[in-house]
């Protein structure tokens, strides 16, 4: 049940921000970008799409546990990286510094389903 809870935390905070997908005139609010900036849309909404489908897979993980290590995975490879790179280059403030600080949260529940997800193989 807890690890089950722990995917579904960390699957809830990869869709929260899935809205420029559909709405791209959410990506000034979240992120401070222009609209009429194509290239950086496009990215932005394309990066939107992906984390939907981590957080997609790390929901279908609650309900499916042969998914977990794959929903693990993607999840672990998103957050390490991008927390790796919000480093790299600093901690900038702004939208940038709210991204990491959702990924910090999602690091608990990630970490306790890494260990009971690897722990049970």
């Amino acid at each position: 049940m807890w690890t089950a809870l722990a995917y579904a935390v960390v699957g809830a905070i990869h869709l929260m921000p899935i809205a420029p997908v559909f709405l791209s005139e959410t990506l000034s609010r979240l992120y401070g970008i222009a609209p009429g900036d194509s290239t950086l849309l496009v990215l932005m909404r394309h990066r939107a799409v992906l984390l939907g489908l981590v957080g997609i897979l790390c929901l279908w993980a609650v309900w499916w546990p042969p998914v977990r290590p794959a929903a693990l995975l993607a999840a672990a490879i998103n957050i390490a990286g991008f927390l790796g790179f919000y480093a790299l280059y600093g901690n900038p403030a702004g939208a940038l510094r709210t991204i990491a600080i959702a990924d910090l949260i999602a690091l608990p529940p990630l970490a306790f389903a890494a260990w009971t997800t690897l722990a049970r193989s």
